[in-house]
């Protein structure tokens, strides 16, 4: 066997097993990690199909938002929705990529994919109220 093939097997041998780790680590989130995790992507494929009052909704607290309030935030996410549209063409695909969870709190990191090919990663906090992860 010659220098360069032992190299190029080991190499190769090193990769199988970090695509092992990391879809075994897929295969183990917690209850909660998947939670948050649908949760966020949910809100965002609401937001890419412009349903901006079902986005806004499950912004924390959201309940207690006055009627003035809540329309001016769906006005921001609309208006958030229209530039997205007019730099990259809208939001094409919604992953998540990743998370942190501590309790009631969460992070998770999701990937938008644009019709002009690029792709952006957001992080979004979020909250566990009740049984429901909802958006800070």
């Amino acid at each position: 066997m010659t220098k360069s093939y032992s190299r190029l097997l080991a190499l190769g041998m090193i990769v199988a097993m970090a695509l092992t780790t990391f879809a075994c680590h897929a295969d183990k989130l917690s209850r909660e990690e998947r939670r948050a995790r649908k949760a966020a992507v949910r809100y965002y494929e609401w937001l890419q199909r412009g349903r901006t009052d079902k986005f806004v909704s499950h912004l924390a607290y959201a309940d207690s938002m006055s009627d003035g309030y809540r329309s001016e935030m769906n006005d921001l996410m609309a208006e958030h929705l229209e530039k997205l549209h007019e730099l990259h063409g809208g939001i094409t695909d919604v992953r998540a990529v990743g998370q942190v969870v501590d309790d009631d709190r969460a992070q998770v990191f999701l990937q938008l994919s644009f019709a002009d090919s690029t792709t952006e990663e957001v992080g979004l906090p979020m909250v566990k109220m009740g049984d429901e992860w909802l958006m800070q």
